[in-house]
């Protein structure tokens, strides 16, 4: 039960953070400055918790695991090779988006430029890390199958 409710918190936590990091921009863009800083408290209370939280199911774990004979502890997944940031990938998933949403404020919602460029700024960065991740995510997942079924991973292969 405890660990339920410490679960719902955590999740709560974390979209109490997003809603404030998103709220940010809007709140420098229409220059209510006070909201600025309570909408930073929030953001580091609620990564801070998070984090806290994070640290001790780890940890719990870990001794959980510690107790275990040798035999009985679950096998770690070692990966295949490290995951590397991709650069150049995510700075021109940054400029496409960054020009899309730079285009629609300017044209469809009649921004300034220096509203439409913190905004863009802002949701460019957002959706770029979205779609980096969403993309290495789903190539990880595939290759996971891939392991489960017997197939050769895609890419090239390093022993």
């Amino acid at each position: 039960m405890i660990r339920a409710i410490t679960i719902l918190l955590a999740t709560g936590a974390t979209i109490l953070a997003v809603l404030a990091l998103l709220l940010i921009p809007l709140s420098i863009a229409v220059g209510h400055l006070a909201n600025v800083v309570g909408e930073v408290i929030v953001l580091v209370a609620c990564v801070a918790y998070v984090a806290r939280v994070m640290r001790a199911d780890r940890r719990r774990r870990r001794e959980a695991e510690a107790t275990l004979p040798p035999e009985r502890r679950p096998v770690r997944r070692v990966p295949r090779r490290p995951i590397t940031f991709q650069m150049r990938e995510t700075l021109v998933a940054f400029a496409v988006w960054f020009a899309i949403v730079g285009a629609f404020n300017a044209f469809v919602m009649g921004l300034g430029p220096l509203a439409n460029a913190g905004i863009a700024v802002f949701a460019a960065f957002m959706l770029a890390t979205l779609t980096v991740t969403g993309r290495h995510m789903m190539f990880r997942l595939t290759a996971e199958e891939n392991d489960e079924r017997g197939a050769t991973p895609p890419g090239p292969q390093v022993r």
